[in-house]
């Protein structure tokens, strides 16, 4: 009985039957298979430290770290880290995140640039002390990246984006990497407003390689080869921008608002830059009207049309500000989020992740009273520029709780491929498709 289960499942497989969302075929998985279409999808992993939280995400959506990151490929990722506490990505999620690359299957030849513009907050939490470190510790992103030296970890590199009107020398304004570090400043004009923006991306030198990192067009060394290959990861937090639990001009503050992390703001964030030009910042800016914060998600999803949109977006929600993003009012809530997508994501976190932690404000649920939701209008602006969906009939959702393991399709369907490899035996698929039936 059952081999003829394993005889079955294997039909389902090798006919192509589609597993939990993700891709069967004919022939066992290699490393060069048609990418499958995840569009709307949410891989989430909760009540496990922030090491298991994200290792499994990354098994979920990819099979595993050296699926998605290879073994030269220069990675660039971008947190939160305007403000201190849990205003700023988990210290523990992001470095699990590193050590995952480090000691990916094959080995890690490249590089990791860990980089961040905290505006007019200046520093922010690249040298957060202690007070400000609470419920996010052990490190601040200083700390942490000399933690990784002196482990002899060189290869792991912090960078401190800088604006333009705080360090013009060290970050001018350019035409591209040619000219060596610095932020080019794509226009663009909102084509619901009408308002003129800049959406500025930073071409970064690193301070281990010295090569250029062009986060439009990849790594420089004189031309673009595609060599080696360029990975970028925004790592956001997940919290209430308002305080004590209101809503306020822009809703939360989480995948979507991230990108605020990766441009230039000129002067006061409320914009506009000195030459008149928009920025990211919408939610005051006068131009818009009364669509500010959909302006905001407007001009992230445009940016991502000008410049990268990442190849992976993951929320670490270890500790959720449902109160504000620096206070007291938070909740330990162990969970990580993935997808490629912000909009996605920020629709699932903050209706599955932050509502439940503060049901009495309606407002964190996306889909109450969408006229006025803040956090709904900005993700709507983001869908408009063909990122995401703000319609739940869409998501696909795989959530995963170490308090109740349990098994998807997809995790069958990546173990035929181990079997054909010879790397799994018919008594562990078993096992497996035997917890698939049974679960709960």
């Amino acid at each position: 009985m059952d081999r003829r289960r394993f005889m079955k499942w294997l039909g389902l497989y090798s006919s192509g039957f589609l597993l939990g969302g993700c891709n069967s075929q004919k022939s066992p998985p290699s490393h060069d298979d048609p990418p499958v279409d995840y569009r709307n999808t949410v891989f989430v992993a909760k009540n496990g430290t922030p090491a298991q939280n994200i290792d499994k995400v990354i098994e979920m959506r990819f099979g595993g770290i050296d699926r998605f990151i290879g073994a030269d490929d220069v990675v660039v990722i971008n947190p939160n880290g305007q403000w201190s506490n849990q205003g700023a990505s988990n210290c523990e999620c992001c470095m699990a995140l590193i050590d995952s690359i480090l000691a990916r299957p094959g080995g890690f030849d490249g590089e990791i640039v860990f980089c961040e513009n905290t505006q007019f907050q200046l520093e922010g939490y690249w040298t957060a002390g202690a007070g400000g470190k609470i419920r996010n510790g052990p490190y601040n992103w200083n700390e942490m990246i000399q933690s990784y030296h002196d482990r002899g970890q060189t290869n792991v590199s912090g960078v401190r984006l800088w604006r333009n009107i705080d360090q013009p020398d060290d970050w001018p304004v350019i035409a591209g990497p040619a000219s060596g570090q610095g932020w080019v400043r794509p226009e663009w004009r909102s084509p619901t407003t009408g308002c003129l923006f800049y959406l500025p991306y930073p071409i970064i030198r690193s301070p281990y390689s010295d090569r250029l990192i062009d986060l439009k067009n990849g790594v420089f060394d004189g031309t673009f080869d595609g060599q080696p290959p360029l990975k970028f990861i925004k790592m956001p937090n997940l919290n209430n921008h308002g305080n004590n639990a209101n809503q306020d001009y822009a809703g939360i503050t989480s995948a979507v608002k991230s990108f605020l992390g990766i441009t230039e703001l000129e002067g006061d964030y409320r914009g506009p830059f000195n030459d008149g030009h928009r920025h990211m910042h919408t939610y005051s800016d006068a131009c818009h009207g009364g669509n500010k914060a959909f302006a905001a998600g407007e001009a992230v999803g445009a940016w991502m049309n000008h410049c990268r949109a990442p190849d992976v977006v993951i929320t670490t929600a270890e500790w959720v500000g449902w109160g504000s993003r620096t206070g007291e009012d938070a909740t330990r809530a162990r969970t990580v989020g993935l997808a490629d997508d912000p909009a996605t994501l920020d629709y699932y976190m903050s209706k599955y992740v932050l509502w439940p932690l503060c049901t009495s404000q309606q407002y964190f649920n996306p889909d109450y009273d969408v006229s006025s939701n803040k956090t709904r209008q900005t993700i709507e602006g983001c869908v408009g520029m063909g990122y995401g969906t703000a319609d739940e009939s869409d998501i696909k959702k795989y959530v995963f709780d170490f308090d109740n393991p349990t098994v998807f399709g997809f995790d069958i369907d990546r173990e035929f491929g181990e079997y054909f490899r010879g790397r799994s035996t018919m008594d562990e698929i078993l096992e497996l498709i035997e917890k698939f039936e049974n679960r709960s």
